[in-house]
């Protein structure tokens, strides 16, 4: 009985010095002082109402019928909402909202300018550039379509694109 009494003893000595690697550490911890963080936003709303011009002045974009050497631009006002710390954005058009003939969508060069309080706003390739400096202003934008004037011969001649849904967009860059 003595024997089975030590193997015990033994195999709870060897029990309780297995687990010693498990007792706990020291740790300790302290605030940091942080704050909460919030997301930014980025949007644009259509102020008042757009209108079209070519070369010579106002025109009813639906019945104009552009030849090589046009320029027709669109002009409208839009409220900017742009929050975030480091905000980045680019104004500029999507061109897959604008549909019809691929001959002609690819002889009209689109550009776009844009202006906040009478002061040109920077452009990059990408469009015009929009910073958290103009949240909450009004931004005056033009996106002109210009119809090459070297464009030969016949190409997209009677052809027609669709300017009525084209969509101006504002995207984080």
């Amino acid at each position: 009985m003595r024997t089975k009494g030590a193997i015990a003893a033994g195999a709870a000595t060897v029990l309780l010095a297995g687990g010693a690697g498990t007792m706990a550490a020291f740790t300790g911890g302290g605030g940091v002082g942080g704050g909460g963080v919030g997301a930014g936003s980025l949007a644009l709303a259509q102020s008042g109402t757009p209108t079209w011009t070519d070369q010579n002045g106002a025109v009813a974009i639906t019945n104009f019928r552009a030849v090589p050497g046009d320029t027709v631009t669109y002009a409208a006002s839009f409220t900017i909402t742009a929050t975030g710390t480091n905000l980045k954005a680019n104004l500029a058009v999507d061109s897959a909202t604008i549909t019809g003939d691929p001959a002609l969508k690819a002889a009209m060069g689109t550009s776009v300018t844009a202006t906040s309080g009478g002061a040109t706003l920077p452009s990059n390739a990408g469009g015009v550039l929009i910073t958290p400096a103009q949240n909450g202003k009004i931004v005056d934008v033009k996106v002109i379509f210009s119809f090459a004037p070297g464009t030969a011969g016949n190409v997209a001649q009677s052809a027609q694109i669709n300017l009525s849904n084209f969509n101006v967009t504002l995207k984080q860059v």
